[in-house]
């Protein structure tokens, strides 16, 4: 006869050290190794009142129930209009709905838009630098990632219009607004001439706009000049919160849009979780989302100002704000050389390598993601760290 089992709550009484010891050990421990390697948003204090009233305002209004029990692949409607919403500082407020899809992060979007305007065997452009997972999501989708050369302002025409013309080129994805890692800064112009070239050939253009909220002075997106040549993608993740796994796309058309969802549509992998999205809509319709961007802006800018100030005459490039700045190295230091010496010094950064498309040579350089430290004193911290090494001379 089994033996029945009584389980009794027993409620226990924190001690106060012990609450207060994680707070002193990470105030300790936020220096020792500073942590400039993932691009994340400075976590803002107005984020968790934010957070707690949105959730507070959903339940009284929908019941969470609904909104953790499931949703619409694409996305319900009210969560594509908070997108509309959360896009409109770029794209305008004239953003049809039924262009919008929903997913649950960049990545997401990306995997799909390369099956499906790329396709197996198929050759993608992009930056020869550029988003650091690129190369693994280009090799799970199967397609042949090409890149092209850029100087200050990014990709250069003419090398666009070069591999364009070779031919078997199904896809451009780009990252035109203080592009990832170079920090990059598209004229308008340039943009113009993308979109001409994109039309000319037939290659569409996937524009990863990851940053653009963070920079409402930044020349509009190609998807403003070029609507129907372009693909849209932005996140929540950098604008308002890294926790927040969400990206919108804005496709050229709904047909379009139902072209590239028709394989997945009953498929989950992809589908934005309907509370997030509803969080982020409750937010653009509240200002809160404006609000929190803001205040992210504010953070990024102080931590930009530091860094210039102190990496400035070594060549730091960045632009004003930047979430995250671009190194060039003097030799004899190697970006992996330097990487290593950094780490021993107690930061951890990222070498130009990391970011390649291709097996061809990058730039001697390294990026720092100035967002990531949990305090702007630690960000400090790490930078003087860089700038003592830049003036030392490599071991040899």
């Amino acid at each position: 006869m089994a033996a029945k089992v009584r389980l009794r709550m027993i409620r226990i009484q924190p001690d106060p050290m012990e609450i207060q010891a994680p707070q002193i050990v990470q105030a300790v421990d936020e220096v020792s190794l500073v942590d400039f390697t993932r691009s994340l948003p400075p976590a803002v204090p107005m984020l968790d009142a934010k957070l707690a009233r949105a959730i507070e305002r959903l339940g009284s209004e929908h019941g969470l129930d609904r909104l953790i029990h499931g949703g619409a692949a694409r996305g319900s409607s009210s969560a594509r209009l908070g997108g509309a919403r959360y896009l409109a500082p770029r794209l305008g407020d004239a953003i049809d709905i039924d262009c919008i899809f929903t997913t649950n992060g960049t990545q997401s979007a990306l995997l799909l838009l390369f099956h499906h305007l790329v396709g197996k065997g198929g050759r993608l452009l992009a930056e020869r630098l550029s988003y650091g997972a690129l190369r693994e999501l280009a090799g799970i989708a199967g397609v042949e990632l090409v890149g092209l050369d850029v100087d200050k302002d990014g990709i250069l025409p003419d090398a666009f219009e070069r591999a364009c013309r070779k031919g078997g080129v199904r896809a451009l994805y780009c990252n035109p607004t203080v592009q990832n890692p170079t920090t990059a800064l598209m004229p308008l112009s340039r943009r113009h001439v993308l979109a001409d070239i994109s039309r000319r050939y037939g290659v569409p253009i996937i524009e990863d706009d990851a940053l653009g909220r963070l920079h409402p002075d930044a020349p509009p997106p190609i998807a403003k000049i070029a609507p129907d040549v372009v693909w849209y993608v932005m996140s929540a993740t950098k604008g308002l919160a890294h926790g927040l796994r969400l990206a919108y796309v804005v496709g050229p058309s709904r047909a379009h849009c139902d072209s590239a969802l028709a394989p997945v549509e009953r498929l989950s992998f992809w589908t934005a979780a309907p509370l997030l999205a509803a969080i982020v809509a409750n937010w653009t319709l509240s200002s809160a989302a404006d609000l929190i961007s803001a205040a992210i802006r504010e953070e990024n800018t102080a931590r930009e100002t530091m860094a210039r100030g102190a990496l400035g005459r070594f060549g730091l490039v960045s632009k004003p704000g930047s979430m995250h700045v671009w190194l060039p190295l003097p030799a004899p230091w190697t970006s992996d050389s330097f990487a290593g010496a950094a780490l021993a010094a107690g930061v951890l950064i990222r070498s130009a390598g990391l970011f390649a498309v291709d097996n061809q040579p990058v730039s001697n350089a390294v990026r720092l993601s100035l967002s990531t430290p949990s305090s702007r004193r630690a960000a400090g911290v790490g930078i003087s760290r860089i700038a003592a090494l830049l003036e030392s001379k490599p071991a040899t």
